[in-house]
C-alpha cells in the first residue's frame, strides 16, 4: 500500500531592508534561526523484514535460526539499493539477533558503505528479537532456539558493533524465580500485549538514543507490525491501516523537523523485490488482530 508523497518544505529567505533603524540584534537572532531550520533534517525510519531463508521457517516445527538463502542475499541488496534510490541514506542500522535479520543488516551496510564512507556499523538489538512465543521459538522436541550472542556473531558478518549495548535487553522469562526485570523488555513466554510494549519500548529507546537521525530497522513480520503500530500511533492494530508484512517488505515513515507526529509513506512495499517476490503475496505473513490487506 502506497500512500501520497508530501509536498517538501522550503524555507526562503532574502528581504531587503533600505531602513537604517533596523535592530540589527534581533535580525542576527532570526537569521541564525533560519540557518538552524536550514540545518535540520527531515528524519526517516525504515522497518525491514528479511527476504528468502534456507531452510524457510515453519511454525512449531523450525528451524528457527535460520540463515538467508542465496536469494534472501539478493534481497537484503535490493532493499538497500531501493533505499539509497530514493535520495536518503539510514545514519544507523540496527537488526534483531537472529541469522535472516543479521545477515540482511550486514548486507545493506556493506552496499550503503560501498556509496559513502562512513563505515557503518550494524547495532544488534535484543529488543528487536522474535516474538517470545512457542510456535516461533520450540521445536517438537521441546528444544527452545535463542540467537546467537554478539560475540558470535562477529565472527560470522564483518559489518557488526562490538561495542553496541543493547538499550532493551533480553529479560529472565516469566514464571522463573528471578522476575526482575526492565518495563517492556523481551521475556519469555510474550502475550501479544506484551509484545506491542516491548516494541514500543524498543523503537522509543533507539529514537532516543539516535536522536533527530534516520534510522533502519531490520526485525521480524510480528515485531514489525507493533513497531509500525507504534510509531503510527493508533489505539489499537483494528484501529490502524496496517495489516500483513511481506518477506522484503519495507514499511517507511517520516517526520519533518520539529514535528512529533510520524507519517506513513509506505507500508510492506515490495516494489524493489526480484521475481517472484514483487507482488509480496510469497511468505506473506500477519498477527490475527491485524487488518488483512
Amino acid at each position: 500500500m502506497l500512500l501520497p508523497k508530501y509536498e517538501e518544505q522550503q524555507v526562503y529567505s532574502g528581504i531587503t531592508h533600505s531602513h537604517s533603524d533596523i535592530d540589527f540584534t534581533n535580525f542576527e537572532v532570526a537569521a541564525e534561526s533560519t540557518t538552524t531550520m536550514r540545518n535540520e533534517k527531515e528524519q526517516h525510519v525504515w522497518l525491514i523484514r528479511y527476504g528468502k531463508t534456507a531452510p524457510g521457517l515453519i511454525e512449531n516445527v523450525g528451524n528457527y535460526d535460520s540463515d538467508l538463502h542465496s536469494d534472501g542475499v539478493v534481497h537484503a541488496e535490493a532493499i538497500a539499493q531501493h533505499i539509497a534510490a530514493g535520495g536518503n541514506l539510514p545514519d544507523h542500522v540496527f537488526a534483531d539477533p537472529f541469522l535472516r535479520c543479521t545477515h540482511t543488516a550486514d548486507t545493506m551496510v556493506s552496499h550503503f558503505n560501498r556509496l559513502t564512507n562512513r563505515g557503518m556499523k550494524v547495532k544488534v538489538e535484543e529488543g528487536l528479537t522474535e516474538w517470545q512465543v512457542p510456535s516461533l521459538l520450540v521445536d517438537p522436541e521441546g528444544m527452545r532456539t535463542d540467537p546467537r550472542t554478539l560475540d558470535e556473531l562477529v565472527d560470522i558478518f564483518d559489518n557488526l558493533d562490538e561495542s553496541y549495548e543493547c538499550v532493551n535487553p533480553r529479560g529472565p522469562d516469566r514464571g522463573t524465580e528471578t522476575e526482575e526485570a526492565s518495563s517492556g523488555s523481551p521475556r519469555f513466554p510474550e502475550t501479544e500485549d506484551q509484545l506491542h510494549e516491548r516494541c514500543k519500548t524498543s523503537i522509543d529507546k533507539i529514537l532516543e538514543v539516535i536522536d533527530k537521525d534516520s534510522v533502519a530497522i531490520v526485525s521480524h513480520a510480528p515485531c514489525l507490525q507493533h513497531l509500525a503500530l507504534a510509531l503510527d500511533g493508533s489505539q489499537s492494530p483494528g484501529a490502524s491501516a496496517l495489516g500483513a508484512w511481506s518477506l522484503g517488505g519495507i514499511t517507511y515513515f517520516s517526520r519533518l523537523p520539529g514535528e512529533s507526529k510520524w507519517t506513513l509513506r509506505s507500508y510492506s512495499s515490495t516494489s524493489h523485490m526480484p521475481g517472484e517476490f514483487r507482488d509480496g503475496e510469497l511468505g506473506k505473513w500477519s498477527l490475527p488482530s491485524f487488518v488483512q490487506l
